[in-house]
């Protein structure tokens, strides 16, 4: 799914880029075929304005025989004033060498400069071709040229014959070369360039769909673990309810044992749905914490009280030795962080251990703390032991969905704290959890980003 995403992606980036590329192209052929045709244009409107104020006793360019220069000038003359002046000079005398002049007699062809340039043939088809003072277009022999017609101030006598009109005609095969030239590179690069962008556009839409990808991977684990946890109860209780159908005359009492299951599978339910609708709020930043000033040492008395008869019941022993501990805090959350840390450390400490709460004062900082002598954590699977539905002991699922850790980090968070775990604790053995919280926490709550996947799971499992 995500490779086809790619693909779309680095189709719909290379096309884009082709677009533009195609208009930087075309912007640039357009730019430069405008200028070529100005300094033609401007090469021929020069050259038509020194014939015009051309004498009697002129000549055309290059039909003097004496060696000096001619007197007609087109274009920039030169100036040897400065480099650029200098280098115009060239430009300009490079452009007068595609000039080439015809001069007329009424319709006949009298003479052309450069000699040799034309045909006969050539040089009377372009004397009918009725061209006028704008230049236009004309086709001499497959050879693209600008041409126009100047008429001359005076008759201006070559040989014996009166010459009364001029046409100018501009080579234009180097032009249109180089343009031909220019079109082939635009268009060579812009492809390479295509190419190019399509397999960088590939890296990077790969690379942008990473952060995607993990958290569709995560979501799916996510509904998958949601859903597992949620159809386990729900079939025991169907199962149940079987029974009690299958046998109608028994008595509740008889029933008992059926009603135990009932009572105990959907208070796991009630958990676990409380659990995920706890997370949801918690993601999406709607749980609201009410803060004010309370003693750590208090809350973990509290605590304690409340697990006292499952402490005993299993024959671990439970102690407070907190200090005095004041600070700024919501003391219904801490108090479920207490009983969540509380609830696991028995849970996983055999008979004749002890369980330990402690809070005191650090730096700037307050701490919680629970200690135990249970089975403690392997290595390998303390850096995953705040994920969601993770449990180390798969074997223990029963007693869990492997959520409480995962809400007693959002709560240290939703504090502007941390949460953090030893195994072996600074006891030597055992579990360690430390809960460190600001004395006074921003009020900028922590938002996740899982409420939708969560609230989308419940919504599906309890439709």
């Amino acid at each position: 799914m995500f490779r086809k995403t790619a693909l779309r992606l680095v189709l719909l980036y290379t096309l884009v880029f082709a677009g533009i590329l195609l208009l930087f192209s075309a912007v640039v052929y357009a730019f430069t075929d405008h200028r070529v045709r100005a300094d033609e244009f401007a090469t021929m409107s020069a050259a038509a304005a020194n014939l015009r104020a051309c004498r009697d006793e002129q000549i055309l360019p290059g039909d003097h025989d004496d060696g000096e220069a001619p007197p007609l000038h087109r274009g920039h003359a030169p100036d040897p004033r400065s480099d650029g002046d200098r280098l115009l000079a060239e430009v300009d005398e490079t452009r007068e060498q595609h000039l080439v002049y015809v001069l007329l007699a009424g319709a006949r062809v009298v003479s052309q400069t450069p000699a040799g340039s034309l045909t006969a043939s050539e040089a009377a088809m372009v004397a009918r071709d009725g061209l006028s003072d704008r230049p236009r277009e004309v086709s001499v022999a497959g050879v693209p040229y600008l041409g126009m017609k100047v008429e001359l101030p005076r008759p201006v006598r070559v040989g014996d014959a009166p010459a009364d009109a001029a046409i100018i005609l501009y080579n234009r095969a180097q032009d249109v070369a180089f343009l031909r030239e220019l079109l082939t590179i635009l268009s060579v690069s812009g492809g390479l360039f295509a190419v190019a962008s399509a397999g960088a556009g590939f890296m990077l839409a790969s690379r942008a769909l990473r952060p995607i990808r993990r958290s569709f991977e995560e979501q799916r684990r996510f509904v998958a673990n949601a859903s597992h946890e949620l159809r386990t109860p729900l079939a025991v209780m169907r199962l149940q309810i079987d029974r009690m159908f299958r046998h109608p005359g028994e008595t509740i009492l008889e029933m008992s044992e059926v009603v135990a299951s009932l009572d105990r599978e959907t208070s796991r339910l009630q958990r676990l749905v409380n659990h995920l609708l706890a997370l949801a709020k918690a993601d999406e930043g709607a749980a609201v914490l009410h803060f004010r000033p309370v003693d750590l040492a208090a809350l973990a008395r509290e605590a304690a009280l409340r697990f006292a008869p499952l402490a005993e019941e299993k024959g671990v022993e439970l102690r407070v030795v907190a200090r005095d501990t004041p600070a700024v805090a919501d003391p219904d959350r801490l108090v479920e962080l207490l009983s969540i840390l509380i609830d696991n450390a028995i849970a996983f400490t055999p008979s004749g251990g002890w369980v330990e709460i402690d809070s005191y004062a650090s730096a700037n900082a307050v701490v919680l703390a629970v200690r135990d002598t249970g089975q403690g954590i392997p290595s390998e699977h303390l850096p995953r032991v705040f994920d969601r539905f993770y449990q180390a002991d798969p074997s223990r699922a029963s007693r869990g969905a492997g959520l409480g850790l995962s809400i007693a980090k959002w709560i240290a968070e939703a504090h502007g704290g941390q949460i953090r775990i030893f195994s072996p604790g600074s006891h030597g053995r055992g579990t360690e959890v430390e809960v460190r919280l600001p004395q006074r926490p921003s009020a900028e709550p922590r938002k996740g980003r899982f409420a939708r996947m969560l609230f989308m799971c419940y919504k599906k499992n309890s439709s």
